[in-house]
């Protein structure tokens, strides 16, 4: 058996030509504020990458690169200014930010209408974290039916793991989050998610034959970029996602999306 593997970056290019077509079909203005606090290479790059797919499609980027000396108060008068300023649609705060800023302080100054990444615990969008529902269109592109099915996301955050679960719940697929020591539960999984940011972690005997396995780790070994899952794992499961090229560009245009369905909640319909 050789997994096939599910081309993130090619679907990615779809969804975002079907919104740059919309976007100048109907003449829409939509706009994203990106709030990027230190010089992190990661962080910084992930930035302009986002800046550089929004702007191709249309969507208007103001992006505010503040220095890490900067105060938390400052950060958060930054984000109200952002609430008050009825162009934006859109806020993402870079995460993650310096170590001595309170990362839910950012996210919680968000005004809720304006929460593009999906992160606010009162968020009134409607819309999942792209983080989220960018793997969860990989998984409906395999054409499994996952109902009754058993899912396992194992990760280091407990937050991230079960809003994954309670998205893959509401599809009627039973899912469990668990940590990575929980070598019994994960090897149950017919739909494994991983994001533990250990590289190569998922062995092939870690996982059940025939599975599907989302990679959505990200880590850097010797300048290149491998995800938590060993490619190795492709000898036992039916789908995988690769990394590079699998959730990444996806969640990209995912949250490109967001911020055309943030611009029509919050421009009245034209008469």
């Amino acid at each position: 058996m050789s997994a096939i593997l599910l081309d993130g970056k090619n679907e990615a290019l779809k969804i975002r030509a079907e919104l740059k077509e919309e976007i100048s079909r109907q003449g829409l203005k939509p706009s994203l504020a990106v709030i990027l606090v230190g010089s992190d290479p990661a962080s910084l790059l992930y930035v302009n990458l986002k800046e550089k797919a929004a702007s191709e499609i249309g969507i208007k980027v103001l992006r505010f690169d503040l220095s890490a000396t900067i105060t938390e108060t400052e950060l958060l008068e930054k984000i109200r200014g952002l609430n008050a300023d009825a162009t934006v649609n859109g806020i993402l705060v870079q995460l993650p930010l310096p170590e001595q800023f309170n990362p839910n302080a950012a996210i919680v100054a968000i005004d809720p209408a304006k929460d593009v990444d999906g992160f606010h615990p009162k968020n009134m969008t409607g819309l999942l974290s792209p983080g989220i529902s960018g793997p969860l269109e990989l998984i409906k592109k395999t054409g499994v039916e996952l109902i009754g099915k058993h899912a396992v996301v194992v990760g280091n955050s407990g937050v991230f793991t079960q809003s994954f679960c309670d998205a893959l719940r509401a599809g009627g697929v039973h899912a469990e989050p668990t940590y990575p020591e929980n070598a019994a539960l994960i090897k149950k999984a017919d739909l494994l998610v991983v994001a533990v940011g250990r590289p190569v972690f998922i062995k092939p005997e870690m996982v059940k034959a025939g599975a599907i396995v989302i990679d959505i780790g990200t880590n850097k070994v010797d300048g290149k970029t491998v995800g938590d899952v060993s490619p190795e794992v492709a000898q036992v499961a039916l789908f995988m996602t690769p990394v590079p090229g699998g959730v990444g560009p996806m969640t990209v245009a995912m949250l490109l999306k967001n911020v055309v369905e943030l611009y029509k909640q919050q421009t009245p319909p034209s008469r």
